[in-house]
């Protein structure tokens, strides 16, 4: 089934779910509005943005976790892919922060540890691993202790990035299935499979939509070190391959950067398949004009759709 500016299709969802998460916060924290800082995990101290929306907080909300890539700050990323828009709507929105951001470095060097930049620790860990890393474990750790002051809907819990963002979407949602209903990741690395476990294990019941963003979908954009249409195959074959999973494979003209026109489209579309939902029973509609969307796996992109 395609769908957009390669072919057409049919519209639908399921009917709301409400299961509040259960919520823990290490000793003596408690999570805010806005800026949080000093929250342990794995022996550093993070940082995490909250973003609420207005009103009665006490029936589960959505909830939606922000990752930013390796150029824009985390705030600049949620303002840019108009993420910070979704508390509109009803969504809370989590945004972690980086810990080369929230040290003041650069975060497009390479780190005094040796890893190739320093958005995230786990999506650059040198070879196989069955170790989800420190990272996945801080965003599920934060989701929790956010649980804790705000009702958050346990079975509508996704995340989503850009660039290294996305690549740390995929590492989230390989590693951590059973936590998210599912995410998006757009123009995100795979690294040769290093996003997935090296030993089996399968991914439980979610929806993964990975995004291209055509042909100038390259890093940096002149002299570019990294081409996001190969990239983004191997995550889409990865996640069309498990059976409990519905792959979404998008494309468009925009280049690197999260397109934020199909931001309202996304989050109705994740919304529409909590956790749990039988595949069988994900209805796709049509996204944006300018965007195409593949169910499964695909063959090329549609780079030439308008």
């Amino acid at each position: 089934l395609v769908l957009g500016a390669c072919g057409g299709g049919s519209s639908g969802g399921t009917s709301a779910r409400a299961v509040a998460l259960g919520g823990s916060c290490p000793a003596a924290f408690a999570p805010a509005p806005g800026e949080n800082r000093g929250f342990p995990s794995d022996g550093r101290e993070r940082v995490f943005h909250v973003l609420l929306p207005e009103g009665d907080l006490a029936a589960p909300r959505p909830l939606f976790v922000s990752l930013t890539g390796t150029v824009q700050r985390e705030l600049d990323f949620a303002a840019q892919s108009e993420l910070d828009q979704l508390p509109r709507d009803g969504w809370i929105v989590a945004a972690p922060v980086r810990t080369c951001s929230q040290n003041g470095t650069n975060c497009a060097q390479i780190g005094s540890d040796g890893r190739i930049w320093e958005p995230w620790y786990d999506g650059t860990i040198a070879g196989p691993s069955d170790d989800e890393g420190p990272d996945v474990r801080f965003v599920e750790a934060m989701v929790r202790c956010i649980a804790t002051r705000w009702a958050v809907d346990a079975e509508r819990i996704y995340v989503g990035g850009i660039s290294a963002g996305g690549s740390f979407t995929n590492r989230n949602v390989t590693f951590n299935s059973d936590f998210f209903a599912g995410g998006v990741a757009s123009s995100g690395n795979w690294y040769g499979g290093r996003a997935a476990p090296v030993s089996p294990r399968p991914m439980s019941r979610s929806l993964v939509v990975v995004i291209w963003g055509g042909p100038h979908d390259v890093w940096p954009p002149t002299n570019p070190i990294a081409d996001y249409d190969p990239e983004t195959k191997q995550a889409a074959l990865y996640y069309a391959a498990q059976p409990e999973v519905v792959t979404l494979s998008c494309t468009g003209s925009h280049g690197h950067i999260w397109p934020a026109a199909m931001t309202s489209w996304l989050a109705a579309t994740l919304l529409s398949h909590p956790k749990g939902t039988a595949p069988a029973d994900f209805a796709l509609s049509p996204p944006p004009p300018g965007y195409s969307c593949v169910l499964g796996e695909y063959t090329d992109h549609c780079s030439t759709a308008p």
